[in-house]
């Protein structure tokens, strides 16, 4: 099964820019360059599995996806390059999403896109735990009214999955743009995000 021809045209688009990202190191941008890359990766990695219908993978990969994004965002915004050693052989991120969340939302300006993102995120963070780790929830959808194994999740849950996959993606190639060699890109990645997430 093949991915719809504007998943991947907008995928394409991204790795595009990426493919011309260029920064001069420092020990911060060596943390959330990276960070960003890996959201962006995980969020293909979702839409590649939910074709090939696995989709308890696909599920697992929502809250790495999200971590990768958020961790970014703290390093950016929140934490000193001081604080960081050579090698990051020390450096502890918070375990919690909550908090993460809470402290770049305190770090950002509050016109920053970082605010709605913030919201969509907050009501499923339950149920990311949960897909992540194999919990009760996830069990329990895999089995149907008659007792057989059936497909773990509908297709609106799945339908949720890809659209926070292409926000996430949107999110970090944008944190990304500054980097890239033709920052234009921006307006076509995000023209073609705003079109898969319409309803």
């Amino acid at each position: 099964m093949k991915l719809d021809t504007s998943v991947m045209d907008y995928f394409k688009a991204i790795y595009d820019g990426c493919n011309t990202i260029e920064f001069t190191y420092n020990k911060k941008n060596s943390l959330y360059i990276p960070l960003f890359s890996a959201s962006i990766e995980q969020s293909i990695a979702i839409h590649v599995l939910d074709k090939e219908e696995l989709t308890s993978s696909a599920f697992a990969l929502a809250r790495p996806m999200v971590e990768s994004y958020l961790r970014a965002m703290w390093v950016k915004h929140c934490l000193d390059e001081s604080e960081i050693e050579e090698g990051c052989e020390q450096l502890h991120f918070p375990k919690k999403l909550e908090v993460l969340l809470r402290e770049i939302a305190n770090a950002v300006d509050e016109r920053d896109q970082f605010h709605s993102l913030k919201s969509t995120i907050e009501p499923i963070m339950a149920n990311m735990h949960d897909f992540t780790h194999g919990g009760v929830q996830s069990i329990a959808r895999q089995y149907g009214s008659e007792g057989h194994l059936s497909s773990p999740h509908c297709r609106k849950e799945r339908d949720e999955l890809l659209k926070l996959a292409v926000l996430m993606s949107s999110f970090s190639f944008e944190s990304l743009t500054p980097y890239m060699e033709c920052p234009d890109s921006l307006e076509d990645v995000m023209k073609r995000s705003n079109e898969l997430l319409e309803p």
